[in-house]
């Protein structure tokens, strides 16, 4: 099997993964609140706009993450509500890493393997190949359109407890 048909299997096999725990995770917020209920009911986004808006967030943010101390890219917005921004702060406080990345850096050589899955809902799977390690990276998130702004409402930490 080449390599890009092998990468393109373990992406695939991994986002299939993902959808069968998402789908029964206890981390993540299962029911939306009344008011993001009705800011749903009235933004209308179809979930491939916001599939687009978190494949673009993703780029940007990891090749900013990637960039080299002589390259100066502008850092992104980061498109978190309020309970969200505080569980990636903590989460980035006690780990040393990147939530939104699940890792502490960023391979450039990984920026053309992010790829972002609807799994249900307002669930995607963002996936990349991270190069240093060969594997497959999964990041479950909540993302929804406000005002036709991408705002991710939810991001699923993996466990740190030990295997």
């Amino acid at each position: 099997m080449n390599p890009t048909k092998n990468m393109k299997y373990s992406l695939s096999l991994g986002l299939l993964f993902l959808a069968l725990l998402t789908a029964g995770s206890s981390t993540a917020r299962t029911t939306a609140d009344a008011s993001t209920k009705k800011l749903m009911a009235g933004t209308g986004s179809s979930t491939e706009e916001v599939r687009q808006a978190l494949e673009r967030f993703y780029r940007a943010y990891a090749g900013w993450i990637a960039a080299s101390y002589n390259e100066h890219p502008e850092k992104p917005a980061l498109p978190l509500d309020k309970a969200t921004r505080r569980k990636v702060e903590k989460a980035a406080a006690e780990t040393d890493g990147d939530p939104l990345l699940r890792a502490q850096d960023f391979n450039k050589r990984s920026l053309p393997t992010i790829r972002v899955e609807h799994v249900e809902g307002e669930w995607y799977a963002i996936a990349y190949l991270a190069t240093y390690e060969n594997r497959c990276v999964v990041i479950p998130v909540r993302a929804l359109l406000r005002n036709g702004q991408l705002v991710i409402t939810d991001i699923t930490l993996p466990s740190l407890t030990a295997e």
